[in-house]
């Protein structure tokens, strides 16, 4: 994320989660196939998660270079 403002770095990463877990969900559920879906939502969901938890520690990182560099 470095060198990137939030906006871009969360279009770019919500992009490449549709892409691939969301296409590859999207194409289960085309063919009905309900455990291969329910897998995939868990793995949609894990990533999303980690998509959320990096984006915390990017946010606090900056946040701690910015105090440093005020004091």
């Amino acid at each position: 994320m470095i060198g990137l403002d939030i906006e871009s770095w969360a279009l770019t990463r919500a992009h490449h989660i549709v892409l691939n877990e969301g296409l590859n969900l999207a194409k289960a559920a085309q063919d009905l196939d309900r455990k291969r879906s329910r897998t995939l939502v868990y793995e949609l969901q894990k990533v999303i998660a980690a998509a959320i938890l990096e984006a915390h520690a990017a946010s606090m990182n900056a946040g701690s270079l910015q105090a440093g560099q005020e004091t």
